[in-house]
Protein backbone atom coordinates (compact mmCIF):
# COMPACT_ATOMS: atom_id res chain seq x y z
CA UNK A 1 0.00 0.00 0.00
CA UNK A 2 1.53 3.43 -0.56
CA UNK A 3 2.74 5.93 2.09
CA UNK A 4 0.38 8.91 1.04
CA UNK A 5 -3.36 9.42 1.36
CA UNK A 6 -5.34 10.25 -1.72
CA UNK A 7 -7.22 14.20 -1.25
CA UNK A 8 -11.17 13.35 -1.77
CA UNK A 9 -12.97 15.92 -3.42
CA UNK A 10 -16.81 16.95 -2.17
CA UNK A 11 -18.94 17.10 -5.25
CA UNK A 12 -19.09 20.86 -5.14
CA UNK A 13 -18.04 23.40 -7.62
CA UNK A 14 -16.23 26.95 -6.98
CA UNK A 15 -19.47 28.19 -5.62
CA UNK A 16 -20.30 25.51 -3.27
CA UNK A 17 -23.10 24.14 -5.96
CA UNK A 18 -23.69 20.12 -5.44
CA UNK A 19 -22.36 18.44 -8.48
CA UNK A 20 -24.06 15.45 -10.06
CA UNK A 21 -23.72 13.58 -13.27
CA UNK A 22 -24.99 14.67 -16.26
CA UNK A 23 -24.79 18.38 -14.98
CA UNK A 24 -23.27 20.95 -17.14
CA UNK A 25 -20.25 22.78 -15.80
CA UNK A 26 -18.02 25.41 -17.29
CA UNK A 27 -14.08 25.13 -16.76
CA UNK A 28 -12.83 28.08 -14.93
CA UNK A 29 -8.97 27.04 -13.54
CA UNK A 30 -6.55 24.12 -14.77
CA UNK A 31 -4.94 22.27 -11.56
CA UNK A 32 -1.82 23.28 -10.28
CA UNK A 33 -0.45 19.49 -10.63
CA UNK A 34 -0.91 20.92 -14.48
CA UNK A 35 2.87 21.84 -14.12
CA UNK A 36 4.37 18.50 -14.06
CA UNK A 37 2.39 17.30 -16.74
CA UNK A 38 3.33 16.33 -20.69
CA UNK A 39 2.74 19.56 -23.22
CA UNK A 40 -0.51 17.48 -24.66
CA UNK A 41 -2.18 17.44 -21.36
CA UNK A 42 -1.21 20.94 -20.52
CA UNK A 43 -2.88 22.17 -23.80
CA UNK A 44 -5.86 20.07 -23.21
CA UNK A 45 -6.65 21.70 -19.90
CA UNK A 46 -5.88 24.97 -21.23
CA UNK A 47 -8.11 24.94 -24.50
CA UNK A 48 -11.36 23.38 -21.54
CA UNK A 49 -11.15 26.59 -19.60
CA UNK A 50 -14.09 28.80 -20.77
CA UNK A 51 -16.01 26.15 -22.07
CA UNK A 52 -18.36 23.92 -20.67
CA UNK A 53 -18.54 20.52 -20.52
CA UNK A 54 -21.79 17.39 -18.98
CA UNK A 55 -20.24 15.73 -16.18
CA UNK A 56 -19.98 11.95 -17.05
CA UNK A 57 -18.65 10.38 -14.19
CA UNK A 58 -16.58 10.87 -11.29
CA UNK A 59 -13.54 9.40 -10.18
CA UNK A 60 -12.49 7.80 -6.64
CA UNK A 61 -11.08 10.93 -5.46
CA UNK A 62 -14.36 13.07 -6.41
CA UNK A 63 -12.53 14.65 -9.82
CA UNK A 64 -15.38 15.41 -12.24
CA UNK A 65 -15.10 12.93 -16.23
CA UNK A 66 -15.52 15.59 -18.76
CA UNK A 67 -14.97 14.51 -22.25
CA UNK A 68 -14.01 17.37 -24.75
CA UNK A 69 -15.08 15.74 -27.95
CA UNK A 70 -16.78 16.97 -30.13
CA UNK A 71 -17.02 20.24 -28.99
CA UNK A 72 -12.98 21.52 -28.34
CA UNK A 73 -10.66 18.70 -28.85
CA UNK A 74 -10.61 14.68 -28.60
CA UNK A 75 -9.24 15.18 -25.52
CA UNK A 76 -10.52 13.95 -21.92
CA UNK A 77 -9.82 15.37 -18.73
CA UNK A 78 -10.34 14.69 -14.67
CA UNK A 79 -10.74 17.43 -13.02
CA UNK A 80 -11.17 18.82 -9.65
CA UNK A 81 -15.22 19.92 -9.09
CA UNK A 82 -14.06 23.54 -7.63
CA UNK A 83 -12.15 24.33 -10.60
CA UNK A 84 -15.51 24.30 -12.64
CA UNK A 85 -19.05 26.40 -12.35
CA UNK A 86 -22.01 24.63 -12.86
CA UNK A 87 -23.19 26.14 -15.51
CA UNK A 88 -27.11 24.46 -15.99
CA UNK A 89 -28.41 21.15 -14.79
CA UNK A 90 -31.72 19.35 -16.73
CA UNK A 91 -34.72 17.95 -14.94
CA UNK A 92 -34.42 14.87 -17.19
CA UNK A 93 -31.16 13.97 -19.37
CA UNK A 94 -30.93 13.67 -22.98
CA UNK A 95 -31.30 10.47 -25.30
CA UNK A 96 -27.87 10.57 -26.46
CA UNK A 97 -26.42 11.22 -23.14
CA UNK A 98 -28.13 8.48 -21.74
CA UNK A 99 -26.54 6.60 -24.78
CA UNK A 100 -23.03 8.29 -24.02
CA UNK A 101 -23.53 6.93 -20.25
CA UNK A 102 -24.40 3.26 -21.01
CA UNK A 103 -21.51 2.87 -23.00
CA UNK A 104 -19.51 4.32 -20.58
CA UNK A 105 -20.39 2.23 -17.67
CA UNK A 106 -20.79 -1.16 -19.84
CA UNK A 107 -17.86 -3.16 -18.76
CA UNK A 108 -15.03 -4.07 -21.05
CA UNK A 109 -15.34 -7.22 -22.88
CA UNK A 110 -13.12 -10.12 -21.18
CA UNK A 111 -9.90 -9.63 -22.69
CA UNK A 112 -5.68 -10.04 -21.79
CA UNK A 113 -3.63 -7.37 -21.40
CA UNK A 114 0.42 -6.90 -21.38
CA UNK A 115 1.19 -3.86 -19.80
CA UNK A 116 4.57 -1.92 -20.49
CA UNK A 117 7.12 0.98 -19.66
CA UNK A 118 9.21 1.51 -22.43
CA UNK A 119 12.17 4.07 -22.63
CA UNK A 120 12.84 5.31 -26.86
CA UNK A 121 15.97 6.60 -28.06
CA UNK A 122 16.13 10.05 -29.98
CA UNK A 123 14.51 11.07 -32.69
CA UNK A 124 11.58 8.25 -32.11
CA UNK A 125 8.31 9.96 -32.60
CA UNK A 126 6.75 8.94 -29.67
CA UNK A 127 2.83 8.66 -30.32
CA UNK A 128 4.00 7.37 -33.16
CA UNK A 129 5.84 4.18 -31.77
CA UNK A 130 2.57 4.20 -28.91
CA UNK A 131 0.05 3.93 -31.56
CA UNK A 132 1.80 1.52 -33.44
CA UNK A 133 1.82 -1.12 -30.26
CA UNK A 134 -1.62 -0.57 -29.89
CA UNK A 135 -2.51 -1.46 -33.72
CA UNK A 136 -1.15 -4.70 -32.92
CA UNK A 137 -3.85 -5.55 -30.54
CA UNK A 138 -7.42 -5.16 -30.07
CA UNK A 139 -6.84 -1.91 -27.98
CA UNK A 140 -5.21 -0.34 -25.28
CA UNK A 141 -3.63 2.93 -24.30
CA UNK A 142 -0.61 4.83 -23.38
CA UNK A 143 0.83 8.08 -21.79
CA UNK A 144 3.99 9.71 -22.74
CA UNK A 145 6.96 11.33 -20.88
CA UNK A 146 8.56 12.86 -24.00
CA UNK A 147 11.45 14.49 -21.82
CA UNK A 148 12.21 11.40 -20.90
CA UNK A 149 11.59 9.66 -23.95
CA UNK A 150 9.04 7.45 -21.76
CA UNK A 151 5.77 6.03 -23.11
CA UNK A 152 3.92 3.76 -20.08
CA UNK A 153 0.54 2.04 -20.81
CA UNK A 154 -0.89 -1.55 -22.24
CA UNK A 155 -1.53 -3.11 -24.99
CA UNK A 156 -4.86 -5.77 -24.44
CA UNK A 157 -6.50 -8.36 -26.74
CA UNK A 158 -10.07 -9.40 -26.76
CA UNK A 159 -10.59 -13.27 -25.05
CA UNK A 160 -13.17 -13.80 -27.96
CA UNK A 161 -10.14 -13.94 -30.17
CA UNK A 162 -8.51 -17.11 -30.52
CA UNK A 163 -5.61 -15.92 -31.23
CA UNK A 164 -5.28 -13.42 -28.22
CA UNK A 165 -2.65 -14.72 -26.38
CA UNK A 166 -0.60 -15.35 -29.30
CA UNK A 167 -1.27 -11.44 -30.34
CA UNK A 168 0.25 -9.78 -26.95
CA UNK A 169 3.33 -12.73 -27.42
CA UNK A 170 3.85 -11.29 -30.85
CA UNK A 171 3.89 -7.44 -29.12
CA UNK A 172 6.00 -8.21 -26.78
CA UNK A 173 8.56 -10.30 -29.67
CA UNK A 174 8.22 -6.69 -31.19
CA UNK A 175 9.34 -4.26 -28.18
CA UNK A 176 11.91 -6.92 -27.05
CA UNK A 177 13.24 -7.23 -30.82
CA UNK A 178 12.87 -3.41 -31.22
CA UNK A 179 16.17 -1.22 -32.23
CA UNK A 180 14.33 1.77 -31.50
CA UNK A 181 14.11 1.08 -27.90
CA UNK A 182 16.76 1.84 -25.42
CA UNK A 183 15.33 -0.46 -22.25
CA UNK A 184 11.79 -2.00 -21.67
CA UNK A 185 9.96 -3.45 -18.31
CA UNK A 186 7.15 -5.71 -19.51
CA UNK A 187 4.53 -7.04 -17.21
CA UNK A 188 2.92 -10.88 -17.99
CA UNK A 189 0.74 -11.47 -19.92
CA UNK A 190 -2.31 -11.71 -18.28
CA UNK A 191 -6.59 -11.42 -17.62
CA UNK A 192 -7.69 -7.88 -17.32
CA UNK A 193 -8.59 -6.86 -14.24
CA UNK A 194 -11.09 -3.96 -13.79
CA UNK A 195 -9.34 -1.42 -10.93
CA UNK A 196 -12.40 -0.31 -10.21
CA UNK A 197 -13.94 -4.01 -9.18
CA UNK A 198 -13.96 -4.63 -5.82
Amino acid sequence: MSGFLMEIHAPLDMDGNDLRIGDWVRVVAVPLSIKGMPDESKEAFSNAVGNTFQILAFDETGCLHLEMWPKVSMDTIWLEPFLAKRSRRYKRLSRSFQNQLALYSAPPPPRFELKFDIRLKEGIDIDQFGGTLIDHGSGGGFACWPEDRRIKGSVYANRSDPNAIETLRNVRRIIGESEHISSYELGEIAEFKDPNDR
